[in-house]
């Protein structure tokens, strides 16, 4: 068996264990085109990895770790066990994560288990170059990967606490909640109907339902406007101006306006990861 049937095979047994026999049809392309896009960019084996350390080693080893950063966006790696965070369900954009070079599996590891972790890390690098892998490669962007792993105290005080019913305005309040934001936060708390801008999900969503571009441009389109590439930012809006299809050049403006009023909106995928990790683990 490849490792490409290796990974195929996992997916759809993770598709299944997630979704069912009879998983939504928006489970089934977003799970087609994450897949495409990772085996295009030769990623396979790095997925692979991650399986084997994460989901395998350190969980037969009982070492605890929790996604945090644009993991949980991806419904491969929810497939994959790699999170337990339904992207479907939370409305989170794989674009990102997926298309990062390499993509960044970032994780809190349990900091009593954080150097056994390690050690067990390299160990599978070493020991995979005996199965095919292409290990300089994939050791090097994988250790560069654990590099930004956190050894974190919290993960070792788990709990079990219910979703609060307002888990949106939770997630809101934690993405608004700094300094650079304090005053889209206030406009918020005074009126949570107020129409901002807060995900970078959200941004993505604009692009592609209102303009119609697709995933790959509408994340190009969302970073040059967080970066404050004015110069760019304006191309692309006269480029998206010249074919505006279905939309009046009013309804136009008012869209690229809502999209472009908060440069400094959040990643929806970290902030769903910090809160609800509140709920599973005891914080100071």
């Amino acid at each position: 068996m490849t490792k490409l049937e290796i990974f195929h095979g996992l997916v759809a047994a993770g598709m299944r264990m997630r979704y069912g026999d009879k998983p939504s049809k928006a489970a089934l392309l977003r799970c087609l085109w994450e897949k495409k896009h990772i085996m295009d960019a030769g990623f396979v084996d790095y997925y692979l990895m991650a399986f084997t350390l994460f989901r395998y080693k350190a969980d037969s080893l009982e070492i605890s770790y929790y996604p945090r950063g644009a993991v949980p966006s991806s419904i491969v790696c929810y497939c994959l066990g790699l999170t337990e965070i339904d992207p479907i369900k939370y409305g989170l954009h794989s674009v990102r994560f997926v298309n990062d070079q390499p993509p960044k599996f970032q994780f809190d590891i349990e900091a009593s288990r954080y150097d056994e972790f390690m050690e067990m890390a390299e160990q599978v690098l070493q020991a995979s170059a005996a199965e095919g892998y292409d290990i300089p490669a994939i050791r090097e962007r994988m250790l560069q990967r654990l590099k930004n792993l956190t050894p974190m105290e919290y993960l070792s005080r788990k709990q079990e606490r219910p979703l609060p019913e307002n888990l949106d305005d939770e997630l809101a309040r934690y993405a608004l909640r700094f300094p650079d934001t304090m005053d889209l936060y206030d406009a918020y708390v005074q009126n949570p109907k107020c129409n901002i801008i807060i995900y970078q999900e959200e941004m993505l969503d604009i692009l592609k339902d209102t303009f119609h571009v697709s995933s790959i441009k509408a994340n190009q389109i969302r970073l040059s406007i967080q970066r404050g590439d004015a110069e760019q930012v304006e191309a692309y809006k006269q480029e998206l101006f010249s074919d505006l299809q279905e939309l009046t050049p009013a309804e136009a403006e008012a869209a690229w306006r809502r999209l472009t009023s908060n440069p400094r909106a959040f990643l929806k995928a970290h902030a769903v990861s910090h809160v609800l990790a509140q709920y599973k683990f005891k914080m100071k």
